[in-house]
């Protein structure tokens, strides 16, 4: 990317929720393509949908991050309206829970994963994400969110425990089950889980409100809360 690149205005961006609706419409709930038998891997994916893209205005060819993030992202820093661009990995779309044998495991996501659990944290932790599209290179697509920057410190761990179990009603699980970071906390709370509380990912803002950037939150359903509460 040059120096003289445009960066997505965020008065392009698309709620999620209308992200998620517009990927639906060419992708099945399963990953597949409507009328076709076999699924498909996310490269795969993120071919399929980047017509679609193009068409309605949020595909950005060879928009690439400038920073290098954690497991799951890589960043641009946007200084003109302050907020953070988020790059998935190329040709990838993070991670989700699944239950496997009655054991939680981390696995790669899809598009459509990605995207409702990125609508789940907004549930959870207040809008503070939008979508902006799909930017990388070919073969190596990225999806892109972006979210405000956050001036402050990070949060303390039991700032964080204090304001997920007092705040949000939550309870603290005794370990993470291996999901997220090894230190991370983990907790629960009626059909949601979260994962990868820690400070990295939770920040004190300047106006001494407590706001997580980044966590792997999973919906449950009575079988998937049987294995994770103790």
């Amino acid at each position: 990317m040059s120096e003289n690149t445009i960066l997505p205005s965020p008065g392009q961006d698309r709620s999620l929720v209308d992200a998620l609706d517009e990927f639906r419409r060419i992708l099945c709930p399963d990953g597949k393509i409507h009328g076709q038998e076999d699924g498909f891997d996310c490269s795969e994916q993120f071919q399929i949908v980047e017509v679609e893209a193009r068409r309605l205005g949020f595909l950005y060819d060879g928009l690439e991050p400038l920073v290098e993030g954690g497991r799951e992202h890589d960043l641009i820093y946007d200084a003109i309206t302050g907020t953070v661009l988020k790059f998935t990995k190329a040709s990838s779309a993070a991670y989700v829970v699944q239950i496997e044998n009655d054991t939680p495991r981390l696995r790669r996501g899809d598009l459509l994963g990605y995207l409702d659990r990125l609508i789940l944290h907004n549930e959870v932790f207040g809008d503070f994400t939008s979508f902006v599209g799909i930017g990388g290179i070919n073969r190596g697509q990225r999806l892109i969110t972006r979210q405000e920057r956050v001036k402050g410190r990070e949060a303390r761990w039991e700032e964080i425990i204090c304001f997920m179990a007092e705040e949000l009603g939550f309870q603290k699980l005794r370990h993470n089950h291996g999901i997220g970071y090894e230190d991370s906390y983990a907790f629960i709370r009626d059909d949601v889980a979260v994962f990868d509380m820690r400070p990295a990912n939770v920040f004190m803002a300047e106006a001494g409100v407590i706001i997580a950037v980044d966590s792997i939150p999973v919906r449950l359903n009575d079988s998937m809360r049987d294995v994770f509460v103790d």
